[in-house]
């Protein structure tokens, strides 16, 4: 066997794990990252994060809010499915 097959291999053994693992990892870093976002919101504005359901708020808040949020759970997921890859 040469280095390459072997690594084919131990790659290859990796995967079932990895999407097993991965995606839990992701959604409880997300959730996180989540929680903290809307927790800084409240703490420099002083008000709830905005909800697209809140007629009160917005449409501009609303749509910042959640490019903010939606970009940051994808940075989030990226990272966790790279690390879990890498660590398992």
């Amino acid at each position: 066997m040469t280095d390459e097959h072997t690594d084919s291999a131990d790659h290859d053994s990796k995967t079932p794990v990895v999407t097993m693992v991965a995606p839990v990892v992701a959604f409880g870093a997300t959730f996180v990252a989540r929680k903290v976002l809307a927790s800084a919101y409240e703490s420099i504005t002083g008000g709830e994060a905005p909800s697209n359901t809140d007629r009160n708020v917005s449409l501009g808040t609303v749509i910042a809010w959640a490019a903010v949020s939606g970009a940051t759970a994808a940075v989030i997921e990226a990272v966790a499915y790279r690390a879990v890859a890498r660590y398992l």
